[in-house]
């Protein structure tokens, strides 16, 4: 069910109102950088699919239908675009990305083991591309393996490889920076 706030939302960007532009910006501009930010290297890149992204929402509103959440919505062509990215930059075979279907409910703001959120998107940041990607689409955004193989024209193997290896990169992040944390009181 819609909020008054994403009703005017809405309706206001369906009939291009820049009050509701606006609104829409500070409201969901966070997630939506936040997932820029996960699928790019550095600030500059997440930056511009930010702002590519933004500008394609703004121009597709009427597609909007109302069924699934404007958070939802919203997330689902942010991680749909960024993947489109990622797969230009290197050159992973092209499908249509509407095939996916991404889990809005996803959380992603919380802390693990009383860990902050930006000191872990730091260690998944700094996963090598293509184990950051794959970690992305599968643990964050909940895309399953069968889908990830296809989009990026990998094997389920070479999926469930980078998973794992990603997985394990991050528990040494965590069992570090844990350790540090020990000794740190």
């Amino acid at each position: 069910m819609l909020t008054e706030k994403e009703i005017e939302i809405i309706e206001g960007c369906q009939k291009g109102e820049s009050s509701s532009q606006k609104m829409l910006y500070d409201t969901y501009g966070p997630l939506i950088k936040g997932i820029c930010m996960r699928y790019t290297e550095n600030l500059e890149e997440a930056e511009d699919l930010f702002h590519d992204v933004f500008i394609f929402i703004l121009t597709h509103f009427e597609q909007y239908n109302k069924i699934t959440s404007l958070g939802g919505w919203l997330r689902q062509i942010t991680v749909n675009k960024a993947i489109d990215y990622v797969r230009r930059k290197h050159r992973w075979a092209a499908i249509p990305m509407s095939q996916f279907e991404v889990n809005p409910a996803v959380e992603t703001t919380h802390e693990y083991d009383g860990i902050p959120m930006e000191v872990l998107l730091g260690f998944v940041n700094q996963l090598p591309q293509n184990y950051r990607t794959v970690f992305n689409m599968y643990v964050v955004d909940d895309i399953c393996q069968d889908r990830i193989a296809e989009a990026l024209s990998l094997t389920k193997n070479n999926v469930s490889t980078l998973i794992s290896r990603a997985k394990e990169r991050l528990r040494k992040e965590i069992a570090k920076y844990l350790k540090n944390e020990e000794y740190s009181y």
